[in-house]
């Protein structure tokens, strides 16, 4: 399993909730746009330090990390358009969430505002992790 596969495996499932709530996403290094009114989504990408779990060659790896999507929308609408969309977020990306034989192993949670005079990001990290050989 390689980074790339896993990266796009959960891109996919970024894709498919931005899609079923109707919201515009940002993805890691495009070019992107946001709305000038109305909510969207970004998403940042972090991936961790491989643990190597035996001592052959092809000995199991855990590979983990995590993703960061946050909620977006323009100043002055009071937090609720956020938490609304955050809590959908944690829903859709709960514990046990399967992609490319990854494992989302802790509920996703909300980190604190971040206010700029451009918008308002309500950040939800999903952290994930999943034992692959060689």
């Amino acid at each position: 399993m390689s980074d790339t596969e896993i990266y796009d495996a959960f891109a996919g499932l970024v894709g498919a909730f931005a899609a079923a709530q109707n919201l515009p996403c940002s993805y890691p290094a495009l070019g992107f746009k946001p709305p000038t009114a109305g909510a969207w989504l970004e998403l940042q990408w972090f991936q961790n330090e491989t643990q190597n779990y035996g001592l052959a060659d092809d000995g199991p790896s855990l590979m983990q990390g995590f993703g960061q999507l946050s909620a977006c929308y323009r100043p002055g609408q009071g937090i609720m358009v956020g938490t609304r969309i955050t809590d959908q977020i944690i829903a859709a990306f709960a514990k046990g969430t399967t992609f490319a034989a990854m494992r989302v192993y802790r509920k996703p949670w909300t980190s604190a505002l971040i206010q700029d005079p451009e918008r308002i990001m309500h950040p939800v990290t999903i952290r994930w992790q999943g034992f692959v050989s060689g």
